[in-house]
């Protein structure tokens, strides 16, 4: 009955969200976490069901009230507050006075302008390279090697990207960011970002992202260091087996998480998670939130991946 209490009063709100009876907005979910913890304890409680139930009904119309208080200065979840707080007009000022009055600044916001934009660095014999992306939502490829030393290929219509290198001896760092121009987060945004790095040099990557898809296969690369911080992704990650030992540091908010890794290297998974789905094919469960793949340390190098997620699917297997 408790069960059935929980799911029926569940489906009933997700239904008449669906139907547009009412307009209920999931993330607040996240601000009354701690209502999740009431509902346990009420089922754990040793009463009759009926009671249990009852009081769990209490406890539902308490939630709701809840959720009414919180709904009236709702201001978006934490990807839409990101984007209002981050993506605002953005000056398309193009001259050297400072009237602002270019045509572009007048336009409807609700429009769709594509913005394609391309940019690359010229490889020149480095043997350490990084790059470093500021991306917000939509869809990001790490695509085959090229020639040069990093490659953007960026189609948007509410976002312009900045990209810039700093060489020093044996060394070369590369930036790419972005700023928008809208204030609404809607389904006629889309902001889509290729990348291609050259395969010469050993390279750290970062990246810092909202509410995205990215599929990046690094198995063609030499990583060193590969870091990443997300909202709720959806993270494709593929490592390869290049001679040099590999640091990967995840953290990310609701997420899917699929990583694959070569079976040629040892690798070990710390793990920091709240509510977590896991599948870690081929490694053995050491200690609390570690697992290793079978002779962990005897290997030439190491993988080694560290996670801190909230409430994730998270599949790691070697190929």
């Amino acid at each position: 009955m408790f069960a059935g209490i929980l799911i029926l009063f569940t489906g009933v709100v997700a239904l008449l969200s669906v139907l547009g009876v009412f307009e209920f907005h999931w993330s607040i979910l996240w601000r009354l976490w701690p209502m999740f913890l009431i509902i346990i304890g009420i089922s754990l409680l040793p009463l009759n069901d009926y009671v249990k139930g009852a009081i769990l009904l209490a406890a539902l119309g308490v939630g709701c009230l809840l959720y009414h208080s919180e709904y009236k200065h709702y201001e978006g979840n934490a990807v839409t507050r990101f984007f209002n707080r981050h993506f605002t007009v953005w000056d398309w000022d193009n001259d050297d006075d400072d009237d602002a009055d270019d045509a572009d600044m007048n336009r409807d916001q609700d429009d769709d302008y594509p913005i394609d934009q391309h940019f690359s660095e010229p490889y020149a014999d480095v043997d350490k390279a990084s790059m470093d992306i500021d991306f917000g939502a939509g869809d990001i490829v790490l695509k085959a090697p090229c020639a040069e030393l990093a490659k953007v290929d960026a189609s948007s219509n509410f976002v312009k990207y900045s990209f810039r290198a700093e060489r020093n001896t044996g060394e070369t760092a590369v930036y790419l960011s972005g700023k928008g121009h809208t204030k609404k987060v809607n389904k006629k945004n889309s902001n889509d970002v290729d990348i291609a790095l050259c395969a010469q040099p050993v390279w750290d990557f970062k990246l810092d992202m909202g509410a995205a898809d990215a599929e990046l296969d690094f198995s063609p690369y030499k990583m060193e260091n590969i870091t990443i911080n997300g909202g709720a992704c959806d993270l494709d990650l593929k490592l390869g087996d290049h001679g040099c030992n590999t640091n990967i540091e995840i953290s990310t908010g609701a997420s899917d998480i699929d990583i694959k890794v070569p079976a040629s290297m040892d690798c070990q998974i710390n793990l920091k998670s709240a509510i977590t789905g896991k599948t870690f094919e081929g490694f053995e469960k050491t200690e609390r939130g570690v697992w290793q793949t079978p002779n962990f340390g005897q290997g030439v190098n190491q993988i080694i991946i560290e996670m801190n997620c909230a409430v994730s699917d998270i599949s790691v297997e070697r190929y």
